[in-house]
C-alpha cells in the first residue's frame, strides 16, 4: 500500500489486524518463520470473514521478534527480552494511533506462555498509558492459567470448547501444526520427512519439563517438536482454522458493534 491508501484507510477508521509471532525451530521438518507465515494467513482470512460481516479492516505487517522458552535451546530460535517486546510494540501502537487508528487487535497463534503474557502487558501499556485502542484476543484457557479475570479493558476474551487432557500433547510443530502448513504453505514443509517422524510421545509430566527450555526441553524433544508431525490430517486442520476464525471474528464484530 501507499502512504496515501494508509491515510484513507485511517480516515474511515478501519480497525487493524496486527499479527504478532516469532521465529523459532519447527522441527527438522519445517521453517522457523512457521507462525509467521501462519498467524499473517490467519489475519488475511479473519479479513475476509470481517468482510462478510460488513467490516472492513486492514492488517498490520506481522511482528515476530517474539519470545521463545521452550525452543531457546534450538539454533534459529530468537528470542527478546519482554521489556524490549513490549517497547517495540508500543512504539508500533503509537504509530498506528498518530495515523488516526482507533482499533488495534492483537493476534497471536504462537503457544509460549511468556510470549502471550508479554502482549498482554503490551496491551495494558498502550491502553492505560498511552491512552491507544490496543486489544489482545485472548482464549478463556489462557486468562484462567495467567490468572486475568477478562474483565481487562485492553483483553477480549475468546471462549473457547473445554477438551479432556490426552495422553500424549501435540502441541508444536507436530501433526496439527505440520497439518496447517501443509495446506497453506506445503513448498515450506518437507512432506516425506515429516511422515517418517516418530511421535515425541509428551506426556503432561513431559509437558511440564519442555516448557522449562534449553537442555531440559531437548531431553523431551530432542529433535524439537512436540507431537507426531506423521500425523498430517488436512481436512481436521481445516475445520480447526474455520471454528477459530468465526469464533475471532464474532468477538471483534461485536465488539465494534458494542455489543
Amino acid at each position: 500500500m501507499t502512504y496515501q491508501q494508509i491515510e484513507k484507510a485511517a480516515q474511515q477508521k478501519l480497525p487493524i489486524l496486527f499479527p504478532i509471532a516469532v521465529i523459532e525451530e519447527h522441527g527438522p521438518h519445517m521453517c522457523l518463520g512457521t507462525d509467521a507465515y501462519l498467524t499473517y494467513h490467519f489475519c488475511k482470512v479473519l479479513k475476509k470473514r470481517l468482510l462478510d460481516l460488513g467490516i472492513d479492516s486492514l492488517i498490520s505487517p506481522p511482528y515476530y521478534w517474539g519470545i521463545n522458552v521452550a525452543t531457546n535451546g534450538f539454533a534459529g530460535s530468537f528470542t527478546v527480552k519482554p521489556e524490549t517486546m513490549v517497547s517495540i510494540l508500543c512504539d508500533l501502537l503509537e504509530c498506528l494511533k498518530s495515523w488516526g487508528f482507533k482499533n488495534i487487535f492483537l493476534f497471536n497463534f504462537h503457544g509460549d506462555f511468556k510470549h502471550s503474557l508479554t502482549i498482554v502487558d503490551a496491551a495494558k501499556k498502550a491502553y492505560e498509558e498511552l491512552g491507544i485502542g490496543a486489544y489482545f484476543i485472548a482464549s478463556d484457557f489462557f486468562l484462567r492459567r495467567g490468572g486475568l479475570s477478562g474483565e481487562e479493558p485492553y483483553i477480549i476474551v475468546r471462549p473457547i470448547k473445554p477438551e479432556v487432557l490426552p495422553e500424549y500433547f501435540d502441541l508444536h510443530a507436530g501433526g496439527s501444526e505440520t497439518s496447517l502448513m501443509v495446506n497453506h504453505f506445503p513448498e515450506l514443509v518437507d512432506i516425506d520427512l515429516a511422515r517418517r517422524l516418530k511421535s515425541s510421545l509428551t506426556t503432561l509430566q513431559g509437558l511440564k519439563t519442555w516448557r522449562e527450555g534449553e537442555d531440559k526441553a531437548k531431553e523431551i524433544t530432542p529433535l524439537g517438536y512436540c507431537g507426531n508431525p506423521s500425523e498430517i490430517d488436512l481436512e481436521g486442520a481445516r475445520l480447526f482454522e474455520e471454528e477459530m476464525i468465526e469464533g475471532v471474528s464474532k468477538v471483534i464484530y461485536n465488539f465494534l458493534k458494542g455489543g
